[in-house]
């Protein structure tokens, strides 16, 4: 029960659980809360997906956006680790290997071609073709894909190398 309520709550406000304002983390531990990673993870995947479409961009700032992007996916990657380590450790090996395999897939299986014939002669130079830019984005998830897998397991490996043995079923 929320710390800010002091009085027994009536019936009809017991069926509803805490208030709100009981649910969310504010203040100096909302960094904690993985909800927000996926939040912020999500919006800093904004400046690589408006890039990509701006074929003049300077090199600099494309690479920013890009480890903008990854730092984004490695936040949304963790919201997803914190919430496997409350489930079997197999879950968390099966899906993490499920993840590996699948980014792998993801990047091998490109379906957006280089070039569209009937788009070269009049497309301006200024905008990429939508062709590269699905391809872009293809890439990056897959990239997002393999990252989490590989943070699953790592978390693995690292709880297993530092965690005490499970007890033995008799």
């Amino acid at each position: 029960m929320c710390s800010m309520v002091a009085s027994r709550p009536r019936p009809e406000e017991a069926l509803r659980g805490p208030p709100e304002r009981c649910r969310t983390v504010t203040g100096m531990d909302g960094w904690r809360d993985p909800r927000r990673w996926v939040r912020v993870g999500r919006w800093l995947l904004l400046p690589i997906a408006v890039l990509d479409w701006v074929a003049l961009t300077p090199q600099p700032v494309v690479v920013i956006a890009f480890l903008l992007a990854v730092a984004g996916m490695a936040g949304m990657a963790a919201a997803l680790v914190v919430r496997m380590l409350h489930r079997s450790r197999g879950a968390m090996a099966g899906l993490g290997v499920v993840l590996l395999l699948g980014g792998l897939v993801v990047l091998g299986l490109d379906p957006f071609p280089g070039t569209v014939p009937f788009l070269d002669p009049w497309w301006p130079d200024a905008i990429t073709q939508p062709q590269v830019v699905g391809s872009a984005y293809w890439k990056t998830a897959g990239l997002g894909v393999e990252l989490a897998g590989f943070a699953l397991l790592a978390t693995l490996l690292v709880a297993a190398a530092t965690g005490r043995p499970a007890p033995r079923g008799r």
